[in-house]
């Protein structure tokens, strides 16, 4: 399980590097469908079944955050155009 939250934190920092809140949203809805078939795949019960799916989705949505804080940190060390 470490493993898988490495890969989710590395792919929201990607995506937030990378794209917009549209892919965002996109990518979230997909990790959702994911994230409740693996639920219901492996027969945990709500209280783990719900802790799973809001982990995912935090560790995904706290590293595209992290992202955009690097994508606007880069961006600002660019050159300015005034017009």
């Amino acid at each position: 399980m470490a493993y898988a939250a490495i890969g989710l934190a590395v792919f929201g920092f990607a995506v937030g590097i990378m794209f917009r809140l549209q892919v965002l949203l996109i990518a979230i809805a997909l990790l959702l469908f994911f994230s409740v078939v693996f639920v219901f795949r492996s027969g945990l019960s709500f209280s783990d079944a719900l802790m799973t799916i809001l982990a995912v989705q935090t560790v995904v949505q706290g590293s595209y955050f992290l992202g955009l804080i690097a994508r606007a940190a880069v961006a600002s060390h660019g050159p300015r155009h005034i017009l």
